[in-house]
């Protein structure tokens, strides 16, 4: 068996557990998602992810549980702890204490300067309706924040881990992956809009750990791929923005919706994808410009 057809495995099992946070996960459980052995699934998973399988599960707790505290701050501890699949509160304080080196409460308290808030006053705005959806234009940047419903979508995707923001080789590279697979199938034409899908917080995950995937639409009859991962995103409901960006505008871009925009809308953060629809590339001055939308996914408070 090939090293792709083994983090291809690899990759069925780290969705299945994103998906599955708040759930128990056992090796037996994740080794059969992986159709491996329990033994050679611990093994693999450790070498393809750096990280035993566990290890891997807790982290992605106690980061879910961090990111909950800084974007929903009414939501009680004992919840968030809940929601991250520990089955007590105190074995959560004590995780999270040993991972943050503070206490859920101390952490909560970064929430006014999380995403850099402090870092962008609210600008005058102006709201109105559009297609029976709330719209909020910012009349220093002309940026228009929209409420949309997106339908749940097939793709097919290339994921890594490390650093990544700022670095266009990486996307370039990933994209190479993914379309060797997906233009000889017939599944970019003109209009094929691709997906950026981010899982982690630069702010709260170790940089060597971050994780990012480029993905495009794939038609529903396409089940399983030797060559790249195959999943499907929730859909649901989004705050998008679109922006011009260069390759080091990416952050302020997403801190901007965070401290700017979700802070002051009436909306919190849902458990869901994260992603950047890409739209185009275009060269100005000698320099690479990035036409995407931001998507948020969000919920009332």
């Amino acid at each position: 068996m090939t090293n792709g057809s083994y983090q291809n495995r690899i990759d069925r099992v780290v969705d299945y557990i994103q998906a599955n946070l708040e759930s128990d996960l056992s090796v037996g459980q994740l080794s059969e998602v992986a159709c491996f052995s329990e033994f050679h699934f611990s093994r693999i998973f450790r070498e393809q992810m750096g990280e035993p399988v566990y290890q891997f599960i807790r982290r992605l707790r106690l980061e879910k549980a961090a990111a909950l505290l800084l974007s929903n701050t009414s939501l009680p501890v004992t919840d968030v702890a809940l929601m991250c699949g520990f089955a007590t509160p105190s074995s959560f304080a004590k995780s999270f204490k040993a991972h943050f080196k503070m206490n859920a409460t101390e952490w909560r308290q970064r929430a006014d300067t999380s995403f850099g808030g402090r870092a962008f006053p609210f600008e005058p705005n102006h709201f109105s309706i559009e297609n029976n959806s709330p719209v909020w234009t910012f009349e220093e940047t002309g940026r228009q924040v929209k409420i949309e419903e997106i339908p749940s979508l097939k793709v097919g995707y290339v994921r890594y881990i490390g650093q990544y923001q700022g670095d266009e080789e990486i996307f370039t590279c990933l994209y190479k992956r993914l379309f060797q697979w997906a233009l000889p199938r017939g599944y970019v034409a003109d209009d094929t809009v691709t997906l950026n899908l981010y899982h982690d917080n630069p702010e709260i995950t170790e940089s060597g750990k971050l994780r990012v995937m480029v993905a495009v639409p794939i038609p529903d009859s396409v089940e399983t791929s030797d060559t790249v991962g195959i999943t499907t995103l929730s859909g649901g409901t989004y705050a998008t923005c679109r922006f011009s960006l260069k390759k080091d505008g990416f952050v302020a871009a997403w801190k901007w919706m965070f401290a700017v925009w979700l802070k002051e809308s009436g909306y919190e953060l849902d458990n869901r994808e994260l992603f950047e629809r890409y739209l185009c590339r275009k060269i100005m001055n000698g320099q690479s410009i990035f036409e995407v939308d931001i998507c948020v996914p969000v919920k009332v408070k």
